[in-house]
């Protein structure tokens, strides 16, 4: 098996191999050469931090041991200290005075002062459930007890035993034993040879520090052995609990590396700190060991090294990470080769050999980076737009010239010709007194000034609703009483640019299709609003109104959408109002049949 050295010195060797390679390479096995170069380097890498991490692994685990021994320890302490607390209960009651007297009495107890003492037993009993038993002994051993197995139990005088003795004679309240006979305690009827965790409480008269009495409290050592199992941690952890004597209390297995503490004496201490020793008999194990202050207890906590470290499986996790890495940066260089080189290069390629001229020219290749491709395909690109613009110059020119022609044709005749010849009609009229001929033929030459004025393309709100005046008059002029119009535009909103001719064209619209059917009482109504920094500018009638399938259809046709109707004059206002301003704007038209037309203009809010 190679060690971590042979892996470094065969990357070093494969390294150098590398090297030679380079040589003399083109550009792609170059590019390959130095990605296999970085992959051996981070190999090595890889090597010396598993070396690395396999140490500080190691010392994570010793101390997660070590925390895990502390817990444990404060566990068991926490649930004696309950315990513990328990035992108070007769030093605590109101009539504690009335106990001191029956245990001073010399007398044989009476039923009631026996009853008395049972039922503070019983009472110490039922408030932890780790309790089995408990005691309450005057000086010479007499008493009575409470206790969870069976009641026929005989209790025992233990005046001469150690432990009671010991619990006498302490200078401690409280004592505490392990492995405490049940038969030393009271005369059971089976065969039983359980051992008990057992703690005393003196019962001191306070006002004469006087010891009138023993609390015995039992605790089964089942109650810690369960406390050691709910805590194991690891496969094959063995969990066991000496004393200062070195007698077992409790063991989660039978451990393997000893029978008895004094074949160990190395693991007796009185350091509350855990200490780890590695201990070896057939295979390695860790022993990590600490006393519980108090008590006089030793807790061992044995585990397989092989369950706690795991080497080879860590060393294999690696080692797929590593393949994992190799196909990652695989994968990455391959995508870095097509994207950054094959597939600029290509696409230039089939740019370039594009039989389709005009579609080429318009099609442009595009590469975001600045390096040699880069300058590559931007010179191409600048190419092919200097083309194009040259075309489009030759191709506007063509359509300048042809639209040259046409307007000489339609020009031939001459607008101040018109001007002059409507000019003679107002002063002729004049002259004759024909006022109504007169005010037409002025009205109507403002009109055509107005709207042949071609170096303007933009007005204002209140210039073109001046215009929108001429053209009423005339049209009242011929309509007679057909109609009436109400201009309901606020003075705030004169001042905004709208495109000339947008409005008359929609007033002639209302008047000749939804008004000249109607035999009187049409109206026609001009609104503007300014709505989200849009102006909306609305054109209403009381007229005959549009079906609803056919409403449909002329918004679709005002947007290009159809050629269901014959008519110019809304589509080409809808395309004017999109070609200066936008797709959001335009023209759209709302109807009921019947009950009239509103035709509503959204134009951007501009003070002109």
């Amino acid at each position: 098996m190679f060690t971590y050295c042979n892996y470094i010195f065969l990357g070093i060797y494969l390294l150098g191999d590398h090297m030679t390679l380079i040589k003399n390479s083109s550009i792609k096995k170059l590019t390959l050469s130095i990605f296999a170069t970085l992959y051996l380097i981070f190999f090595i890498f890889t090597i010396l931090n598993l070396y690395s991490y396999s140490k500080y692994e190691s010392l994570k685990t010793e101390k997660l041991i070590k925390n895990f021994n502390l817990s444990l320890s404060k566990q068991i302490s926490e649930k004696i200290n309950s315990i513990s607390d328990v035992s108070k209960y007769p030093l605590l009651i109101p009539e504690i005075s009335n106990l001191h007297n029956i245990l001073r009495s010399d007398n044989v107890l009476d039923i009631n002062n026996y009853n008395y003492l049972k039922h503070l037993c019983e009472m110490i009993l039922i408030q932890n459930d780790s309790i089995n038993g408990a005691y309450i002994y005057d000086l010479k051993g007499r008493g009575t007890f409470a206790s969870r197995n069976t009641s026929t139990d005989i209790l025992i005088n233990p005046s001469l035993e150690w432990w009671f003795l010991k619990s006498i004679q302490s200078d401690n309240s409280t004592s505490i034993f392990s492995n405490i006979n049940i038969k030393s305690i009271v005369d059971v009827n089976t065969s039983s040879n359980e051992n008990l965790i057992a703690l005393t409480r003196q019962i001191i008269d306070i006002s004469s520090n006087e010891i009138t009495g023993l609390l015995l409290i039992t605790i089964p050592t089942d109650k810690i052995l369960n406390l050691l199992n709910n805590d194991i941690a690891f496969n094959n952890q063995i969990l066991s609990l000496y004393d200062s004597d070195g007698q077992l209390i409790a063991e989660t297995n039978k451990n393997p590396l000893f029978n008895d503490l004094y074949q160990n004496t190395q693991l007796i201490t009185t350091n509350t700190e855990p200490q780890i020793e590695y201990m070896y008999k057939d295979t390695s194990y860790i022993v990590t060991y600490n006393y519980i202050q108090f008590y006089d207890w030793i807790l061992i906590n044995t585990i397989k090294k092989s369950d706690a470290f795991n080497l080879n499986t860590l060393y294999m996790m690696f080692f797929f990470i590593n393949l994992i890495f190799f196909l990652i940066m695989s994968a990455i260089l391959y995508l870095f080769l097509k994207n950054r080189i094959f597939n600029p290069i290509e696409s230039l390629a089939k740019n370039m050999k594009s039989s389709n001229l005009e579609k080429n020219l318009d099609t442009k290749i595009i590469y975001d980076k600045d390096d040699e491709i880069g300058f590559l395909v931007n010179s191409y690109n600048k190419m092919k737009n200097r083309i194009n613009y040259l075309i489009n110059i030759n191709y506007k020119n063509a359509l300048e010239h042809k639209e040259l022609e046409l307007q000489q044709l339609q020009n031939q005749i001459n607008p101040h010709f018109i001007y002059n010849t409507l000019e003679s009609i107002h002063m002729m009229a004049e002259i004759n007194d024909d006022i109504e001929t007169s005010t037409m033929a002025e009205y109507f030459g403002e009109i055509i000034r107005y709207s042949m004025n071609r170096r303007i393309n933009t007005v204002t709100l209140k210039e073109e609703l001046k215009i929108i005046d001429n053209y009423i008059y005339l049209q009242k002029i011929r309509f007679d009483q057909l109609f009436t119009i109400e201009n309901m535009v606020s003075d705030e909103l004169l001042s905004c640019e709208i495109i000339k001719m947008i409005i008359q064209p929609l007033i002639e619209n209302a008047i000749y299709h939804g008004l000249s059917e109607c035999s009187g009482n049409g109206k026609i109504i001009i609104q503007g609003s300014k709505v989200n920094n849009n102006l909306l500018l609305t054109i209403s009638d009381n007229g005959i109104g549009i079906p609803e399938e056919k409403l449909q259809d002329l918004n679709d046709y005002i947007n290009d959408k159809n050629h269901n109707f014959n008519g110019i004059a809304l589509r080409n206002i809808n395309k004017r109002l999109k070609l200066n301003y936008g797709e959001n704007y335009g023209l759209e038209i709302f109807s009921i049949e019947g009950n009239g037309t509103s035709m509503v203009l959204t134009l951007p809010f501009i003070i002109k």
